[in-house]
């Protein structure tokens, strides 16, 4: 090998050294700047050692587009038929035939009142006096007891008005479904419905309620709320935590069988003595200066000074009051409806009603008479008094007070 040779092989060592230097430099300069980019600020729970089961939250640039397919809203809300010539039913959600008792005059031993809070004092509403809502003036909270709950967590603030976007989306799933959120973590929860649009949350409560009078959530309902729930999480990159549904279900048990328990409805019938009938307008007049209010539901309704409904007044027969026809109606008779478990006040509302059947008597003519049109006396008032007692026991050992927000709830 000459010198040129031995010349060339140094310089063809010496440029392919200087390439690969020069390749490995870049390589480094990239990796760098790679990483300087889509470095974490946390580190990854899933490669934790001993890692545990907590909710993570996400640091989010932005709240991507809603891709969820629209979907017709399938729930609906259905009244319940008014029921005819009845004193006292009970409605378990499990059974489709209610059962029923009535006032009997046979001498049982009393039995003791719970000890309830004094209500509010009753005072009547006038036909032009606005009714408040239900809900107003309560807070809003999930209810571990009665809901199945999956929290929704996300790095960035999400608007109502993009929640709304996404949640107007969803089909019903069987139950009622809650969406509350939080505005940071101190805050109390408030109800999404009802937020400006530019309410922003860092945190989401999807509450699945657990039974109503349908009955208990089934497996399929809790399967569909949460499949529901964790597309909702995809579309706003949120962290999802689902309880156990096996222990969700064993609750929904339990609760069917405590509302089938205390679930009771008092009729209390008002006929005519000589079989005259009551003429509309007259019906009329003495709802409305009994402090009685004519609802959209065909019904008059009492209500307290807060706006809680106490009890109703129907038609016994099928047709259902309407504001334009009242002065052409005439019945045989009306029935006054106490719905035990979503009345505030509890016996006392229950007293109520009955001051107010009386003040039907006399100026109609008429009987007050259970469903088997036996007339009501006072004993057997004082029986229906008594089988009231240990429902209201049960409602405040449960925690559901008769006309709180989760009675009602439970109830609707």
């Amino acid at each position: 090998m000459n010198e040129l040779q031995l010349g060339l092989l140094v310089i063809g060592a010496v440029v392919v050294g200087a390439v690969l230097a020069f390749n490995r430099w870049q390589e480094r300069k990239y990796r760098r700047q790679a990483e300087q980019r889509f470095q974490s600020s946390h580190d990854d729970v899933l490669l934790r050692e001993n890692a545990v089961p907590e909710r993570v939250e996400p640091v989010l640039d932005d709240i991507p587009p809603h891709g969820m397919e629209p979907e017709d809203e399938a729930s609906m809300t259905e009244e319940p038929a008014m029921q005819e010539e009845l004193v006292m039913h009970e409605e378990p959600a499990m059974q489709e035939e209610p059962l029923s008792f009535s006032a009997v005059e046979d001498e049982e031993p009393p039995i003791e009142e719970p000890s309830l809070p004094p209500p509010p004092p009753v005072q009547s509403v006038s036909p032009s006096q606005p009714v408040a809502t239900a809900t107003e003036g309560y807070s809003q909270e999930p209810d571990p007891e009665t809901e199945y709950i999956a929290t929704l967590s996300a790095g960035d603030p999400v608007s109502a008005h993009a929640l709304a976007l996404v949640l107007q989306q969803l089909k019903s799933v069987g139950k009622p479904v809650r969406w509350l959120g939080q505005c940071n973590r101190q805050q109390t929860w408030g109800d999404i419905a009802q937020a400006a649009p530019d309410t922003e949350y860092v945190k989401l409560a999807a509450c699945l309620q657990l039974a109503d009078r349908n009955g208990p959530v089934q497996g399929e309902e809790l399967n569909a709320f949460c499949n529901m729930a964790q597309a909702v999480a995809a579309n706003l990159y949120a962290v999802i935590d689902c309880p156990d549904k096996q222990a969700a279900l064993a609750t929904a048990a339990d609760l069917d069988q405590f509302c089938a328990d205390v679930d009771v409805l008092i009729g209390i019938n008002v006929i005519s003595k000589d079989g005259t009938p009551f003429a509309g307008t007259k019906l009329r007049g003495l709802a409305e200066s009994a402090g009685m209010k004519l609802m959209p539901d065909g019904m008059f309704h009492y209500f307290d000074e807060n706006g809680e409904a106490l009890f109703s007044l129907g038609n016994l027969e099928p047709t259902i009051f309407a504001a334009d026809t009242m002065k052409h109606l005439s019945t045989h008779g009306v029935t006054f409806l106490f719905d035990v478990p979503k009345a505030v006040g509890g016996v006392r509302a229950f007293n109520q009603m009955l001051l107010t059947v009386r003040q039907f008597i006399t100026p109609l003519g008429a009987l007050m008479v259970d469903d088997n049109r036996r007339e009501l006396s006072e004993t057997g008032i004082d029986k229906i008094r008594q089988q009231l007692a240990p429902i209201y026991e049960k409602m405040v050992a449960h925690g559901t007070r008769p006309g709180s927000p989760r009675a009602r709830r439970l109830f609707a």
